[in-house]
């Protein structure tokens, strides 16, 4: 059997509240509740990854043979635009990531790690972020140290013109801009795969 559906009285407090309080509180009530959609659609895409493609996900995965490789836009943070002709010659790490991203913020640290470890390489780390506003991306940066080059994507395109659906995501490149290797979520990049899998890419 299935009880009817009773609303709740109102709160007597709310109803009595001036106006400007009562915006206020709807407001706090909207942005929780955007921010459980935004970790539910989060949750989701990344179970999707995993059912587009489960090699894609704890390890690096070779890049399709025959797929073209997409182009870059974004913008530097000081409002350069950036694209991948910028940094030929030189092997390349491409991360899309966010600052709400958990894991995104766990890989920043093993990034400065690989840019010392394979600077004899000239390898590069370019962390493209995904939508934020310039402010809380420098605010983001002051606290979480990194030492690859930010750059913007205020307009959300870059990562699924990538095939991405999910942060964080990566691309390996070699020196001659070829993508070789792709990860859809985290992953340990000092962990003896990967580097066995850098390390090759490397040696070109």
């Amino acid at each position: 059997r299935i009880s009817p559906t009773v609303s709740p009285p109102p709160n007597r407090a709310d109803a009595m509240a001036p106006a400007p309080l009562h915006r206020r509180r709807c407001l706090q009530q909207l942005g929780g509740a955007a921010a459980w959609l935004s970790a539910t659609l989060a949750a989701r895409q990344v179970q999707a990854a995993q059912d587009l493609d489960p090699r894609a996900l704890g390890h690096l995965a070779p890049w399709p043979p025959g797929k073209a490789r997409p182009e870059l836009k974004a913008l530097a943070l000081d409002g350069q635009l950036r694209s991948l002709a910028d940094y030929a010659g030189a092997p390349l790490i491409l991360n899309f990531w966010a600052s709400y991203c958990a894991p995104c913020r766990l890989e920043m640290a093993q990034f400065n790690r690989l840019l010392e470890q394979y600077r004899p390489q000239s390898l590069r780390v370019l962390a493209v972020n995904h939508g934020e506003m310039p402010a809380r991306v420098l605010q983001f940066l002051q606290t979480v140290p990194f030492h690859g080059e930010a750059l913007l994507d205020r307009s959300q395109t870059q990562l699924p013109a990538w095939g991405g659906i999910a942060l964080p995501t990566s691309f390996v490149l070699d020196a001659q801009g070829q993508v070789r290797l792709w990860h859809v979520g985290e992953i340990d990049w000092l962990g003896p795969r990967a580097q066995a899998q850098l390390a090759a890419v490397l040696r070109g």
